[in-house]
């Protein structure tokens, strides 16, 4: 079949919505016409090869990230074999937000003047910050604060006007908040008796909702490690990066902020690709800096480059 893609290999999956779909074939587009390379098995898919995976040898060739030194901090972070982190997502699979998710901070990370900058401009966040680290997959010691495993897709801690403060941010692409559901037990119901809780009384009745239940102990996490003693933090906000054409991360972040207190609900921020990419393009001003963010725009945004390759691929599908 001629629509511009290789035959052998699926380019969408039956399962899945418009929005995941058109995803998808932008990435196999992405490996196909801008990286030159052959398609890769899926491993939950028994092994077929699929457009928006890469091939082991591809993968371990650092492929699926956009400069050689977010290759280098994904592995390096592969390599401390801690939190959330899974090869096969990280390294193999161009839809996953996991390569995304360093595609887009790791240049933070390593220049930490430019982290304050970027930072800084986002819709809520605090000014005048001083980023001091960037951390990926972070989570603070479990028994100290909610006893389970979640992270943060990033860690962003700083300082500002003598106090200190972090912003934790989760990345979305494609994949839903985790349809997992946890029940309100004692290692999250302890942090309700501190002061400043975020949480509307009675909220918790819904905090085993699986549409927002992790969105909520990511929250949650935030809130507990203000909540030590001695207090190291004193701010904290939490983050939610995702994609513009995504419609339901933005409806479980509406229905999860009704649960919030006014306060609650001033920590809570909502980030669109689209949006944050175009804030920051118009401070950059190193060569190097803006053929990274034009990179990312045309991997993970700029649909239109693959358009005409995708109303083949319709028409003749």
């Amino acid at each position: 079949m001629d629509h511009g893609m290789e035959a052998g290999c699926r380019h969408i999956h039956p399962q899945d919505d418009p929005f995941r779909g058109r995803m998808r074939f932008h990435q196999s587009w992405y490996r196909r016409y801008v990286l030159g390379l052959p398609p890769g098995p899926n491993p939950h898919a028994r092994g077929e090869l699929y457009g928006n995976m890469l091939t082991d040898a591809d993968g371990r060739r650092g492929f699926n990230f956009l400069s050689e030194e977010i290759y280098r901090c994904a592995e390096e972070r592969l390599a401390e074999n801690a939190g959330a982190v899974e090869l096969g997502r990280l390294r193999n699979n161009l839809l996953s937000s996991q390569p995304m998710c360093f595609n887009l901070f790791v240049p933070l990370r390593s220049n930490l003047e430019l982290a304050n900058t970027l930072i800084s401009l986002l819709p809520g966040a605090p000014h005048g910050i001083s980023v001091s680290r960037v951390e990926f997959e972070f989570a603070p010691p479990p028994a100290e604060h909610l006893n389970d495993r979640t992270a943060f897709d990033i860690w962003i801690e700083y300082r500002r006007e003598e106090i200190n403060g972090f912003i934790c941010i989760e990345t979305k692409l494609t994949e839903p908040f985790s349809p997992d559901e946890y029940a309100f037990a004692e290692r999250y119901s302890r942090w309700s008796t501190i002061p400043g809780w975020w949480w509307e009384a009675g909220a918790e009745q819904h905090f085993h909702n699986p549409q927002f239940n992790q969105l909520w102990r990511n929250h949650l996490l935030a809130f507990a490690m203000l909540g030590q003693k001695p207090n190291r933090y004193r701010e904290a906000y939490s983050a939610v990066v995702y994609h513009d054409e995504d419609r339901n991360c933005p409806v479980a972040l509406a229905n999860y902020k009704q649960h919030l207190t006014s306060a609650g609900a001033a920590t809570l921020l909502e980030w669109r690709l689209k949006d944050l990419t175009a804030i920051w393009q118009t401070v950059l001003t190193e060569r190097a800096h803006r053929d990274w963010l034009n990179s990312f725009q045309l991997r993970y945004l700029r649909l239109e480059a693959s358009e005409p390759v995708w109303q083949l691929f319709r028409s003749k599908s």
